[in-house]
């Protein structure tokens, strides 16, 4: 393989209801009966670790029969997100570190998915083959940086869950 170390976990992203039209979603997953909600945006769970969360989440709170009609797949987080903040969905299930990027922050209204509802999604870290060929101490500085406190401190602020401890 192209690694040389095992898969690490840095951080682990949750889920987030998000509108730009005027929906507010702070009820959760309930409000996507409504027969105003028409499209609700998901990532693809086929290819998106986000999607297959987002199902889970559907399923686990008993709507997802109700609204399946209305689901329309994003190939990734990033065109969910296009379908959200463009409106062609009313509302959509994505990534909380979307809504606290600087670029969407401010952007229509989210609330936190139950986390009892999904599994948190991993963020995983290898070392390449490559990097430590050609760019071993920079490959290993980065990959020590991604576990330092000031590491974690950027991902809290953009809505993952890091270890404590390390």
């Amino acid at each position: 393989g192209y690694a040389v170390s095992e898969p690490k976990i840095y951080a682990k992203g949750s889920l987030v209801l998000w509108s730009c039209k005027d929906i507010d979603p702070k009820e959760g997953l309930k409000i996507l009966a409504d027969p105003a909600i028409r499209r609700i945006a998901i990532p693809n769970p086929k290819n998106a670790p986000y999607g297959i969360q987002a199902l889970r989440a559907l399923k686990k709170a008993g709507v997802y029969e109700a609204v399946k009609p209305k689901l329309i797949f994003g190939e990734s987080v990033s065109q969910t997100n296009q379908y959200i903040v463009s409106r062609a969905a009313d509302i959509g299930i994505t990534a909380k570190s979307v809504v606290r990027s600087p670029k969407m922050a401010g952007r229509g209204r989210y609330t936190d998915l139950d986390p009892t509802l999904y599994k948190p999604i991993e963020q995983g870290v290898v070392l390449l083959k490559y990097a430590k060929e050609h760019h071993p101490e920079a490959a290993r500085a980065f990959y020590d940086f991604l576990f330092t406190p000031e590491a974690k401190e950027i991902f809290e602020k953009y809505g993952y869950t890091v270890s404590k401890g390390e």
